[in-house]
Protein backbone atom coordinates (compact mmCIF):
# COMPACT_ATOMS: atom_id res chain seq x y z
CA UNK A 1 0.00 0.00 0.00
CA UNK A 2 2.62 2.04 0.60
CA UNK A 3 4.06 1.72 -2.94
CA UNK A 4 0.89 2.62 -4.43
CA UNK A 5 0.80 5.76 -2.19
CA UNK A 6 3.98 7.07 -3.26
CA UNK A 7 3.75 6.11 -6.99
CA UNK A 8 -0.55 7.11 -7.12
CA UNK A 9 -1.14 9.52 -4.09
CA UNK A 10 -1.57 12.50 -6.11
CA UNK A 11 -4.04 10.77 -8.45
CA UNK A 12 -5.97 9.45 -5.24
CA UNK A 13 -6.30 12.87 -3.54
CA UNK A 14 -7.70 14.73 -6.38
CA UNK A 15 -10.00 11.70 -7.18
CA UNK A 16 -11.37 12.09 -4.04
CA UNK A 17 -11.54 15.62 -4.03
CA UNK A 18 -13.55 15.40 -7.17
CA UNK A 19 -15.60 12.88 -6.09
CA UNK A 20 -16.98 14.84 -2.84
CA UNK A 21 -17.50 18.38 -5.30
CA UNK A 22 -19.81 15.64 -7.31
CA UNK A 23 -21.51 14.39 -4.38
CA UNK A 24 -21.59 17.82 -2.66
CA UNK A 25 -23.13 19.28 -5.91
CA UNK A 26 -25.48 16.75 -6.15
CA UNK A 27 -27.53 17.02 -3.45
CA UNK A 28 -27.10 20.48 -2.35
CA UNK A 29 -30.62 22.47 -1.99
CA UNK A 30 -31.39 22.76 -5.89
CA UNK A 31 -32.35 26.74 -4.52
CA UNK A 32 -28.75 27.54 -3.73
CA UNK A 33 -27.89 27.61 -7.86
CA UNK A 34 -24.82 30.04 -7.11
CA UNK A 35 -23.27 27.39 -4.95
CA UNK A 36 -24.30 24.44 -7.06
CA UNK A 37 -22.62 26.37 -9.89
CA UNK A 38 -19.46 26.89 -7.90
CA UNK A 39 -19.68 23.13 -7.00
CA UNK A 40 -19.38 22.33 -10.37
CA UNK A 41 -17.39 24.70 -11.60
CA UNK A 42 -14.70 23.26 -9.14
CA UNK A 43 -15.07 19.41 -9.98
CA UNK A 44 -14.38 20.54 -13.34
CA UNK A 45 -11.25 22.38 -12.83
CA UNK A 46 -9.98 19.45 -10.60
CA UNK A 47 -11.07 17.27 -13.07
CA UNK A 48 -8.83 18.92 -15.58
CA UNK A 49 -6.09 19.65 -13.50
CA UNK A 50 -6.20 15.44 -12.70
CA UNK A 51 -6.09 14.80 -16.48
CA UNK A 52 -3.13 17.65 -16.78
CA UNK A 53 -1.41 15.76 -13.93
CA UNK A 54 -1.68 11.85 -15.81
CA UNK A 55 -0.51 13.67 -19.18
CA UNK A 56 2.52 14.80 -17.23
CA UNK A 57 3.21 12.04 -15.15
CA UNK A 58 2.98 9.42 -17.36
CA UNK A 59 4.22 11.15 -20.66
CA UNK A 60 7.27 9.11 -21.61
CA UNK A 61 10.60 11.16 -20.56
CA UNK A 62 14.02 10.86 -22.80
CA UNK A 63 17.05 11.91 -21.42
CA UNK A 64 20.17 12.61 -23.05
CA UNK A 65 22.91 9.60 -23.18
CA UNK A 66 25.58 11.88 -22.27
CA UNK A 67 27.32 8.58 -21.51
CA UNK A 68 27.86 7.83 -25.48
CA UNK A 69 29.76 10.84 -25.91
CA UNK A 70 32.24 9.57 -23.59
CA UNK A 71 35.19 7.26 -24.47
CA UNK A 72 36.23 4.50 -21.86
CA UNK A 73 39.49 4.08 -21.17
CA UNK A 74 41.48 0.73 -22.65
CA UNK A 75 41.92 -0.65 -19.20
CA UNK A 76 38.31 -0.61 -18.77
CA UNK A 77 37.19 -2.16 -21.78
CA UNK A 78 39.93 -4.76 -21.67
CA UNK A 79 39.08 -5.92 -17.63
CA UNK A 80 35.96 -7.35 -17.01
CA UNK A 81 34.00 -7.06 -14.22
CA UNK A 82 34.61 -10.62 -13.19
CA UNK A 83 38.32 -10.34 -13.56
CA UNK A 84 38.48 -7.33 -10.77
CA UNK A 85 35.89 -9.40 -8.37
CA UNK A 86 37.76 -12.86 -8.61
CA UNK A 87 40.87 -10.76 -7.71
CA UNK A 88 39.00 -9.40 -5.01
CA UNK A 89 37.01 -12.96 -3.76
CA UNK A 90 34.24 -10.94 -3.98
CA UNK A 91 30.76 -12.00 -6.08
CA UNK A 92 29.47 -10.05 -8.69
CA UNK A 93 26.21 -11.35 -10.13
CA UNK A 94 23.56 -11.49 -12.37
CA UNK A 95 19.73 -12.74 -12.72
CA UNK A 96 19.50 -14.98 -15.74
CA UNK A 97 17.37 -17.50 -17.47
CA UNK A 98 17.41 -20.79 -19.13
CA UNK A 99 18.24 -19.93 -23.12
CA UNK A 100 18.72 -16.20 -22.61
CA UNK A 101 20.39 -14.34 -25.16
CA UNK A 102 22.86 -13.02 -23.20
CA UNK A 103 24.51 -15.94 -21.60
CA UNK A 104 28.39 -15.60 -23.53
CA UNK A 105 27.93 -11.73 -21.63
CA UNK A 106 27.01 -13.07 -18.32
CA UNK A 107 29.57 -15.84 -18.48
CA UNK A 108 32.42 -13.21 -19.32
CA UNK A 109 31.64 -10.41 -16.55
CA UNK A 110 30.01 -12.42 -14.13
CA UNK A 111 31.23 -14.96 -11.75
CA UNK A 112 28.10 -15.70 -9.43
CA UNK A 113 24.43 -16.14 -11.01
CA UNK A 114 21.14 -16.97 -9.82
CA UNK A 115 17.68 -18.01 -11.68
CA UNK A 116 15.33 -15.01 -11.98
CA UNK A 117 12.33 -17.39 -11.80
CA UNK A 118 13.39 -21.42 -12.52
CA UNK A 119 14.61 -22.11 -9.16
CA UNK A 120 11.24 -21.18 -7.51
CA UNK A 121 8.18 -23.36 -6.26
CA UNK A 122 6.37 -22.14 -9.25
CA UNK A 123 8.62 -23.83 -12.00
CA UNK A 124 9.72 -26.81 -10.06
CA UNK A 125 6.41 -28.31 -8.04
CA UNK A 126 4.29 -28.27 -11.60
CA UNK A 127 1.95 -30.69 -10.24
CA UNK A 128 1.44 -30.30 -6.41
CA UNK A 129 -1.69 -32.70 -5.75
CA UNK A 130 1.24 -35.77 -7.07
CA UNK A 131 4.18 -33.71 -6.00
CA UNK A 132 5.76 -34.29 -9.37
CA UNK A 133 8.41 -31.88 -9.47
CA UNK A 134 10.61 -30.43 -12.90
CA UNK A 135 14.20 -29.84 -12.45
CA UNK A 136 14.97 -29.33 -16.04
CA UNK A 137 15.20 -25.87 -16.45
CA UNK A 138 17.06 -25.06 -13.68
CA UNK A 139 19.41 -28.22 -14.11
CA UNK A 140 20.01 -26.69 -17.70
CA UNK A 141 20.63 -23.28 -15.83
CA UNK A 142 22.87 -25.10 -12.99
CA UNK A 143 24.98 -26.85 -15.76
CA UNK A 144 25.51 -23.31 -17.31
CA UNK A 145 27.30 -21.73 -14.17
CA UNK A 146 29.04 -25.14 -13.36
CA UNK A 147 30.50 -25.42 -17.05
CA UNK A 148 31.39 -21.25 -16.25
CA UNK A 149 32.84 -21.68 -12.83
CA UNK A 150 30.20 -19.49 -11.93
CA UNK A 151 28.54 -19.58 -7.88
CA UNK A 152 25.06 -20.46 -8.01
CA UNK A 153 22.73 -19.13 -5.90
CA UNK A 154 19.13 -20.88 -4.84
CA UNK A 155 16.41 -18.58 -5.07
CA UNK A 156 13.90 -19.29 -3.32
CA UNK A 157 12.62 -22.31 -1.16
CA UNK A 158 9.99 -20.70 0.73
CA UNK A 159 7.95 -17.59 -0.55
CA UNK A 160 4.35 -16.65 0.34
CA UNK A 161 3.52 -13.85 -1.26
CA UNK A 162 2.00 -14.79 -4.80
CA UNK A 163 0.05 -18.53 -4.92
CA UNK A 164 1.11 -20.23 -7.96
CA UNK A 165 4.17 -18.38 -8.39
CA UNK A 166 5.79 -18.50 -4.92
CA UNK A 167 3.80 -21.52 -3.44
CA UNK A 168 1.45 -23.77 -5.11
CA UNK A 169 -1.88 -22.65 -4.88
CA UNK A 170 -3.36 -25.87 -3.51
CA UNK A 171 -1.66 -25.64 -0.51
CA UNK A 172 -4.31 -22.72 0.68
CA UNK A 173 -7.07 -25.67 0.28
CA UNK A 174 -4.58 -28.34 2.08
CA UNK A 175 -3.79 -25.89 5.15
CA UNK A 176 -7.07 -24.28 5.09
CA UNK A 177 -8.87 -28.00 5.36
CA UNK A 178 -6.53 -29.46 7.62
CA UNK A 179 -7.42 -30.53 11.50
CA UNK A 180 -3.80 -29.28 12.58
CA UNK A 181 -2.32 -26.46 10.07
CA UNK A 182 0.84 -26.06 12.02
CA UNK A 183 1.65 -29.86 11.63
CA UNK A 184 -0.40 -30.15 7.99
CA UNK A 185 2.68 -26.86 7.01
CA UNK A 186 5.53 -28.63 8.39
CA UNK A 187 5.20 -31.34 6.63
CA UNK A 188 4.60 -29.19 3.18
CA UNK A 189 7.96 -27.41 4.24
CA UNK A 190 9.97 -30.12 5.13
CA UNK A 191 8.85 -32.27 2.11
CA UNK A 192 9.99 -29.64 -0.54
CA UNK A 193 12.79 -28.57 1.02
CA UNK A 194 14.19 -31.77 1.56
CA UNK A 195 13.17 -32.51 -2.29
CA UNK A 196 14.54 -29.04 -3.86
CA UNK A 197 17.81 -28.97 -1.68
CA UNK A 198 18.50 -32.19 -1.79
CA UNK A 199 18.87 -32.23 -5.67
CA UNK A 200 21.27 -29.66 -5.63
CA UNK A 201 22.54 -30.94 -3.25
CA UNK A 202 27.19 -29.94 -3.32
CA UNK A 203 26.30 -27.77 -6.23
CA UNK A 204 24.66 -25.21 -4.91
CA UNK A 205 26.64 -23.28 -2.32
CA UNK A 206 23.96 -20.47 -1.09
CA UNK A 207 20.25 -20.47 -0.66
CA UNK A 208 17.55 -18.10 0.14
CA UNK A 209 15.77 -19.77 2.49
CA UNK A 210 12.74 -17.55 2.97
CA UNK A 211 11.96 -14.79 0.81
CA UNK A 212 10.32 -11.74 1.70
CA UNK A 213 8.95 -12.74 4.97
CA UNK A 214 7.99 -9.09 5.57
CA UNK A 215 4.73 -7.52 5.08
CA UNK A 216 5.30 -4.00 6.38
CA UNK A 217 6.32 -3.71 10.04
CA UNK A 218 4.91 -7.13 10.93
CA UNK A 219 4.95 -10.51 8.93
CA UNK A 220 3.68 -11.05 5.81
CA UNK A 221 -0.07 -12.68 5.94
CA UNK A 222 0.64 -15.80 3.69
CA UNK A 223 -0.06 -19.68 4.76
CA UNK A 224 3.34 -20.13 6.13
CA UNK A 225 2.82 -17.75 9.17
CA UNK A 226 -1.03 -17.94 9.14
CA UNK A 227 -0.44 -21.36 10.19
CA UNK A 228 2.85 -21.43 12.02
CA UNK A 229 3.52 -17.82 12.82
CA UNK A 230 6.86 -16.69 13.02
CA UNK A 231 8.43 -20.42 13.81
CA UNK A 232 7.68 -21.18 9.80
CA UNK A 233 10.88 -19.22 9.34
CA UNK A 234 12.90 -21.03 12.41
CA UNK A 235 11.71 -24.17 10.60
CA UNK A 236 12.71 -23.79 7.17
CA UNK A 237 16.22 -23.35 7.98
CA UNK A 238 15.88 -25.78 10.59
CA UNK A 239 15.45 -28.34 7.72
CA UNK A 240 17.65 -26.40 4.89
CA UNK A 241 20.58 -27.31 7.68
CA UNK A 242 19.76 -30.51 7.92
CA UNK A 243 19.68 -31.22 4.34
CA UNK A 244 23.05 -29.46 3.25
CA UNK A 245 24.86 -28.73 6.48
CA UNK A 246 27.78 -27.24 4.13
CA UNK A 247 25.59 -24.56 2.75
CA UNK A 248 25.02 -21.39 3.19
CA UNK A 249 21.69 -19.99 4.29
CA UNK A 250 20.17 -16.53 3.62
CA UNK A 251 16.82 -14.29 4.38
CA UNK A 252 16.14 -11.93 2.04
CA UNK A 253 13.91 -9.38 1.85
CA UNK A 254 13.07 -5.97 0.07
CA UNK A 255 13.66 -2.71 2.21
CA UNK A 256 12.76 0.30 0.58
CA UNK A 257 13.95 2.59 4.07
CA UNK A 258 16.56 0.86 6.19
CA UNK A 259 16.37 3.50 8.85
CA UNK A 260 12.17 3.41 8.67
CA UNK A 261 9.75 1.40 10.30
CA UNK A 262 10.11 -2.14 8.53
CA UNK A 263 13.68 -1.55 8.41
CA UNK A 264 14.00 -1.37 12.35
CA UNK A 265 10.98 -4.73 12.69
CA UNK A 266 13.42 -6.89 10.13
CA UNK A 267 16.73 -6.31 12.46
CA UNK A 268 14.33 -7.05 15.26
CA UNK A 269 12.71 -10.35 13.43
CA UNK A 270 16.86 -11.35 12.82
CA UNK A 271 17.77 -10.71 16.34
CA UNK A 272 15.18 -13.35 17.31
CA UNK A 273 15.98 -16.16 14.66
CA UNK A 274 20.08 -15.58 16.15
CA UNK A 275 19.08 -15.25 19.70
CA UNK A 276 16.73 -19.32 19.35
CA UNK A 277 19.95 -20.32 17.85
CA UNK A 278 18.51 -20.81 14.01
CA UNK A 279 21.02 -21.71 12.12
CA UNK A 280 20.69 -19.16 9.59
CA UNK A 281 24.06 -17.70 8.01
CA UNK A 282 23.45 -14.53 5.95
CA UNK A 283 21.19 -11.91 5.09
CA UNK A 284 20.03 -11.15 1.68
CA UNK A 285 19.51 -7.10 1.17
CA UNK A 286 17.42 -6.96 -2.35
CA UNK A 287 18.19 -3.26 -3.21
CA UNK A 288 15.26 -3.00 -6.03
CA UNK A 289 14.87 1.09 -6.15
CA UNK A 290 11.66 1.36 -7.81
CA UNK A 291 10.26 4.48 -5.97
CA UNK A 292 12.68 5.77 -3.74
CA UNK A 293 16.65 5.65 -4.33
CA UNK A 294 18.15 4.34 -1.34
CA UNK A 295 20.01 6.18 1.73
CA UNK A 296 23.63 4.50 0.94
CA UNK A 297 24.98 5.89 4.32
CA UNK A 298 21.89 4.15 5.71
CA UNK A 299 22.53 1.03 4.00
CA UNK A 300 26.26 1.16 5.25
CA UNK A 301 24.79 1.43 8.91
CA UNK A 302 22.46 -1.20 8.62
CA UNK A 303 24.75 -3.86 7.04
CA UNK A 304 27.33 -2.97 9.78
CA UNK A 305 24.15 -4.13 12.48
CA UNK A 306 23.78 -7.10 10.79
CA UNK A 307 27.32 -8.13 10.50
CA UNK A 308 27.06 -7.49 14.28
CA UNK A 309 25.01 -10.44 14.96
CA UNK A 310 27.37 -12.75 13.36
CA UNK A 311 25.89 -13.00 9.73
CA UNK A 312 26.62 -12.01 6.68
CA UNK A 313 25.04 -9.84 3.93
CA UNK A 314 24.87 -9.62 0.34
CA UNK A 315 23.22 -7.41 -2.15
CA UNK A 316 20.84 -9.62 -3.86
CA UNK A 317 18.47 -8.05 -6.55
CA UNK A 318 20.49 -4.44 -7.15
CA UNK A 319 18.77 -2.29 -9.77
CA UNK A 320 17.45 1.12 -9.97
CA UNK A 321 15.09 3.10 -12.33
CA UNK A 322 16.26 5.64 -14.33
CA UNK A 323 13.10 8.03 -13.74
CA UNK A 324 13.80 8.55 -9.83
CA UNK A 325 16.84 10.13 -10.99
CA UNK A 326 15.28 12.50 -13.98
CA UNK A 327 15.71 15.63 -11.83
CA UNK A 328 19.13 15.69 -11.85
CA UNK A 329 21.25 17.44 -14.70
CA UNK A 330 22.35 14.08 -16.19
CA UNK A 331 20.41 11.04 -14.93
CA UNK A 332 22.41 8.47 -16.25
CA UNK A 333 25.26 9.63 -14.43
CA UNK A 334 23.28 10.13 -11.23
CA UNK A 335 22.27 6.14 -11.67
CA UNK A 336 25.64 5.33 -12.30
CA UNK A 337 26.69 7.18 -8.80
CA UNK A 338 24.05 5.53 -6.94
CA UNK A 339 25.24 1.94 -8.75
CA UNK A 340 28.69 2.35 -7.17
CA UNK A 341 27.74 3.54 -4.18
CA UNK A 342 25.63 0.74 -3.43
CA UNK A 343 28.58 -1.65 -4.26
CA UNK A 344 31.05 0.25 -2.72
CA UNK A 345 29.30 0.55 0.65
CA UNK A 346 29.33 -3.48 0.40
CA UNK A 347 33.14 -3.66 -0.44
CA UNK A 348 33.69 -1.69 2.86
CA UNK A 349 32.27 -3.90 4.98
CA UNK A 350 33.88 -7.45 4.91
CA UNK A 351 30.67 -9.06 5.91
CA UNK A 352 29.17 -8.10 2.80
CA UNK A 353 30.37 -10.76 0.06
CA UNK A 354 28.80 -9.51 -2.90
CA UNK A 355 25.97 -8.16 -5.09
CA UNK A 356 24.12 -9.43 -7.68
CA UNK A 357 22.07 -7.55 -10.41
CA UNK A 358 18.56 -8.10 -11.40
CA UNK A 359 18.62 -8.10 -15.09
CA UNK A 360 21.45 -7.11 -18.32
CA UNK A 361 20.24 -4.38 -20.48
CA UNK A 362 17.20 -1.79 -20.23
CA UNK A 363 16.15 -3.62 -23.53
CA UNK A 364 14.75 -6.25 -21.46
CA UNK A 365 14.12 -5.25 -17.92
CA UNK A 366 11.14 -6.76 -15.34
CA UNK A 367 9.71 -3.60 -14.68
CA UNK A 368 8.14 -2.57 -18.39
CA UNK A 369 6.11 -5.69 -18.48
CA UNK A 370 4.74 -5.07 -14.96
CA UNK A 371 2.13 -2.04 -13.55
CA UNK A 372 2.31 0.06 -12.48
CA UNK A 373 5.73 1.16 -13.47
CA UNK A 374 5.26 -0.12 -16.89
CA UNK A 375 3.39 3.21 -17.35
CA UNK A 376 5.67 5.40 -16.09
CA UNK A 377 8.71 5.38 -18.58
CA UNK A 378 11.81 5.19 -18.48
CA UNK A 379 12.60 2.46 -16.22
CA UNK A 380 15.89 1.69 -17.60
CA UNK A 381 17.17 0.16 -14.62
CA UNK A 382 20.34 -1.88 -15.29
CA UNK A 383 23.99 -1.46 -16.52
CA UNK A 384 23.76 -1.56 -20.02
CA UNK A 385 21.48 0.02 -22.55
CA UNK A 386 19.07 -1.04 -25.05
CA UNK A 387 21.70 -0.82 -27.89
CA UNK A 388 23.96 -2.82 -25.60
CA UNK A 389 26.15 0.34 -24.50
CA UNK A 390 28.06 -0.22 -21.29
CA UNK A 391 26.09 2.89 -19.15
CA UNK A 392 27.46 4.78 -16.35
CA UNK A 393 25.59 1.91 -13.86
CA UNK A 394 28.45 -0.41 -15.61
CA UNK A 395 31.11 1.88 -15.04
CA UNK A 396 30.18 2.86 -11.55
CA UNK A 397 30.46 -0.81 -10.38
CA UNK A 398 34.11 -1.27 -12.26
CA UNK A 399 35.30 1.67 -10.63
CA UNK A 400 34.05 0.35 -7.43
CA UNK A 401 35.53 -3.54 -7.95
CA UNK A 402 38.90 -1.50 -9.16
CA UNK A 403 39.17 0.52 -6.33
CA UNK A 404 38.87 -2.11 -3.62
CA UNK A 405 42.17 -3.94 -5.70
CA UNK A 406 44.40 -0.92 -4.13
CA UNK A 407 42.93 -0.34 -0.26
Amino acid sequence: MKIIWQLFGAHITLSLIILILFLAWLFWPRKYKFIRKGLIRSCGLVLLGSILLAFYTYWPREYHKRYLDDQLSAELKATLLKQLADSIDFHIGMATSPGSPYQDLIAQEFNSVVGENHFKPGKLLVDAANWEFNFTAADKLMDYAQANGQRMRGHTLVWGKFPGMTFPSQWIEVINSAEDPKETMQGLIKRYIETVMGHFKGRVSTWDVVNEPMGGESLYPSIFSNSMGEEYIDYAFKIANQVDPECSLFLNEQIGDYQGPQGKAFLDLLKRLVDRGVPIHGVGLQSHQINRIHDTDALRQYIRAIGQMGLKVEITELDARLLLFGGEDDPYQAQGDQFRKVVQVCLDDPVCTGVTLWGVTDGANWMDGVPPFKWKSPNAPNIWDEDMNKKPAYVGIWEALKGAQTD
